[in-house]
């Protein structure tokens, strides 16, 4: 139930880590734990069923947004979609749209914002209802509104017990995350709540200059 956040510079080794707990890339050396369980005794397979992915670049496809969220698990009803689109609050901007959950989004989501498609891209991620979030930079390119609607999403969901741990550089949802990791040249530089490492760490304080 916790956000955690990892933070750093382009290629300290962020999206690496999270590669390595999806099981992507084999730990060279040293161990990852899933709940007091070493991830090499779980069946990767099994084990990706309970994570949910949201990229920086949302992949959606030239079809309708019932379509597109289905994709990630197509034995979902409806019911289920429009509870995903709540909780990724994305139920209001899809009611205004001209067929509404009919609507056919375009090549990779075109018809729609930026905002719009990460809020579509997180719902899509949670029409499984995982154990475990990841997001990768999705409030990088966002305006403020689109920027504030994930973040509150975030909030629900983690309060509702859903773990989530997100790649980020803004300060915002890094102020609201229960703990950091700032990551520098593959090393956990320094780790803590936002007002401690920017108190004491010099890298992380430049970062936000």
């Amino acid at each position: 139930g916790f956000k955690t956040a990892i933070v750093g510079r382009s290629g300290s080794g962020k999206t690496t880590i999270m590669d390595l707990i999806l099981g992507l890339y084999k730990p060279d050396k040293g161990e990852i734990f899933i709940d007091d369980k070493n991830i090499k005794l779980f069946d990767i397979n099994s084990f990706r069923k309970n994570i949910g992915y949201v990229p920086q670049e949302p992949q959606l496809f030239n079809a309708s947004v019932m379509e597109n969220i289905l994709w990630a698990y197509p034995k979902a009803s409806r019911e289920d979609v429009y509870k995903a689109c709540k909780l990724a609050n994305a139920s209001e901007f899809i009611d205004q749209l001209p067929n509404k959950y009919d609507t056919i989004l375009g090549e990779r989501g075109v018809l729609i914002s930026g905002g719009q498609r990460q809020r579509l891209s997180l719902a899509r991620s949670l029409i499984k209802n995982p154990k475990l979030l990841f997001l990768d930079e999705v409030t990088s390119s966002l305006d403020s509104l689109s920027e504030k609607l994930i973040h509150n999403s975030l909030n629900e969901l983690s309060s509702e017990g859903l773990t989530i741990v997100f790649i980020t550089h803004h300060a915002s949802l890094l102020k609201h995350s229960d703990y950091i990791y700032f990551i520098d040249s593959g090393n956990v530089e320094s780790e803590g709540r936002f007002e401690d490492l920017i108190k004491k760490n010099e890298k992380f304080q430049r970062l936000f200059e």
